[in-house]
């Protein structure tokens, strides 16, 4: 039998038969899968708790998922089958469907309650944003620098954070520029003006944001 998804060409599931169904996202875009109880269940508090404490969920075997879409689930479901974390392509870092798929893949580690891909997401994007340098698009691209901002407050919006010294070298990255003649401090622009622009910024982000400004 061909595997439709990533996730099922892992030795982990086809050591047994799925036992859990799960319908992702709403409307025309529902996606059904097939999952493990034993796999899917342990990291996860959400599942673990659906499949255990007598819902409806536990007897038909069945979760459905519409808060969440597939675009999270699916490298969530990777990840649970024993894949590394997805990571973009370093030209990719910050793009429009890039940012989307880190947002994606957030919203649905929080709502399924997964600390420990929380965890790995938070080191990965720890060395993303380490390997940032002069030559970055950042610099002269509001866009990106705006993006930025939303993917590291939405990590610490599900409960993740990045390192203070971090955010102190990233404000100095975004407003330097090499090129005299380029709008050298848009990225930083673009970080700030997404910062301005939030109704519920999250406490924690913005003390160490605040933090780094004061050291800046």
């Amino acid at each position: 039998m061909t595997s439709t998804y990533e996730y099922e060409r892992s030795p982990y599931f086809s050591y047994s038969s799925p036992d859990v169904v799960l319908v992702v996202g709403d409307g025309e875009n529902k996606t059904t899968v097939s999952t493990h109880e034993s796999i899917i269940g342990p990291p996860s508090g959400f599942f673990k708790a659906a499949l255990k404490i007598g819902l409806k969920e536990t007897h038909e075997r069945k979760i459905d998922l519409p808060e969440i879409t597939w675009l999270g689930m699916e490298e969530v479901l990777n990840w649970l089958y024993r894949k590394e974390v997805w990571q973009p392509k370093p030209r990719e870092v910050f793009s429009e469907q890039t940012t989307e798929k880190f947002l994606a893949i957030f919203a649905t580690i929080d709502f399924l309650q997964i600390p420990q891909l929380r965890e790995d997401y938070e080191k990965m994007l720890d060395g993303l944003l380490k390997n940032l340098n002069e030559s970055s698009r950042l610099l002269d691209s509001r866009d990106q620098g705006g993006r930025l901002a939303q993917i590291i407050h939405e990590l610490y919006r599900i409960g993740g954070c990045i390192d203070d010294t971090l955010f102190l070298a990233l404000l100095r990255l975004l407003k330097t520029s090499k090129n005299p003649l380029s709008v050298g401090m848009s990225g930083f622009y673009g970080f700030r003006n997404f910062v301005y622009k939030l109704e519920d910024p999250n406490p924690k982000f913005l003390h160490h944001l605040c933090n780094a400004y004061g050291f800046y």
